[in-house]
């Protein structure tokens, strides 16, 4: 439901203003500077000699029956701030493409249509805007007629001259088709959606860090975003996963929830020290995730991920079996307690070759399967007691019928 209060047309309009930008800076050269919310609503510099600026204004209109007309608000403010740029020399005209950049429709014969790519005749543009200027009444727009008729006869025709409009533009869905059409060389097609997911949730962060702290991330460079989309497609390779959840932390309230469950016991068993615990946890919460939205992608199958486990609960077995003593009722709680940390401390930091794919490098996905694997009821698939399904599990089975 929406009410003439609604956010949703301006958060629309954020939203396309990032998603622009992330075009324009991929369809441009490594060395290009994007700046958001700066000399206009996209600043796209090329940094190399010889190339101009471009600054872009951007209507975004949720239907696209928006005319675009001589009166249009759409037209003349942005026409005001380019005007008043240019009065106070923010930028030289003629070093500067000045775009705008609608999802609405110029009217033919309009001053747009005038200025767009196509039949442009930036002359009885100029004087149609001066006609408005001089002729309208509407009180609204005063201050863009007045920043327009501010500039001297020179400024007006280089200012209309450097405009171009784009009317019947792409949406923020469509432009996503787009964004998608760019980044399809870098991986294989089925694989293009969850690479755009991936570089959008990226790029929205690093628009979010330049708006904010625009003296710490005064820009965004195409080489950076181009190194970004690089790295984030090699994930995707038939020997690699992408990688979403490192450095990944859980709230408190899963933090919480966790204390009872049965992989934590494991380690309580075996008294190992409380930060392990926490971070037994953090490798839990990102692995069962991690898996979770590779299944949701199809980047993995159900298949792939029991045979990683039974290699997982292979190899566990294999070295349960070279280190433990076969006389185990004979060794004393100490010592069980021994083996089981020297266990633990193998599949945490010793088995690093147990890959879910051969160049699958994170941690978590192993240690983090490990857990979900001792986290199985009622029998644990691996543990690291040498006892634990035997004498504790059974104390706990028993404890737990007791109170009921």
């Amino acid at each position: 439901m929406t009410t003439s209060f609604s956010a949703g047309p301006h958060a629309l309009g954020y939203l396309y203003q990032a998603r622009v930008a992330l075009f324009l800076l991929l369809d441009s050269p490594d060395e290009s500077i994007v700046k958001i919310e700066a000399l206009d609503d996209i600043e796209l510099s090329p940094q190399s000699t010889g190339n101009k600026l471009t600054l872009t204004q951007l209507k975004h209109h949720i239907s696209k029956q928006a005319e675009l007309t001589d009166y249009s608000p759409d037209l003349w403010k942005s026409i005001r701030v380019w005007a008043t740029q240019v009065t106070d020399r923010r930028f030289a005209l003629q070093d500067t493409r000045l775009n705008l950049i609608t999802t609405a429709t110029a009217a033919p014969g309009s001053i747009a249509s005038l200025l767009g790519v196509k039949d442009r005749d930036p002359q009885k543009a100029e004087n149609q805007l001066i006609h408005v200027s001089n002729n309208s009444s509407n009180k609204s727009l005063i201050a863009s007629f007045n920043a327009f008729k501010a500039l001297t006869p020179a400024q007006r025709t280089a200012l209309v001259s450097s405009i171009t409009i784009l009317d019947q533009h792409e949406n923020i869905d469509e432009y996503k088709i787009k964004i998608c059409q760019l980044i399809r060389p870098a991986v294989r097609k089925k694989y293009v959606d969850s690479l755009y997911e991936r570089l959008e949730g990226w790029w929205f962060n690093q628009t979010v860090r330049h708006l904010i702290n625009i003296s710490q991330t005064p820009f965004i460079t195409a080489f950076d975003l181009n190194e970004k989309i690089a790295s984030l497609a090699e994930g995707f390779h038939e020997e690699n996963l992408p990688i979403d959840f490192l450095g990944e932390e859980p709230d408190a309230a899963f933090l919480a929830d966790n204390q009872d469950k049965l992989y934590v016991r494991q380690l309580e068993v075996i008294g190992v020290k409380p930060r392990v615990v926490k971070k037994a946890i953090f490798d839990y919460y990102r692995a069962f995730h991690q898996r979770s939205r590779w299944l949701d992608e199809a980047l993995v199958f159900p298949e792939e991920l029991t045979a990683y486990e039974m290699l997982l609960v292979d190899e566990w077995e294999r070295y349960f079996d070279s280190i433990c003593d076969p006389s185990l009722d004979a060794k004393t709680e100490e010592e069980l307690v021994a083996y089981g940390k020297r266990i633990f401390e193998w599949a945490e930091l010793e088995a690093t070759h147990l890959k879910i794919r051969p160049r699958v490098e994170a941690d978590f996905v192993r240690r983090g399967s490990f857990h979900i694997l001792a986290n199985k009821e009622p029998t644990p698939s691996v543990h690291w007691h040498p006892k634990f399904t035997e004498k504790v599990l059974g104390t706990m089975h028993v404890a737990a019928k007791t109170t009921k």
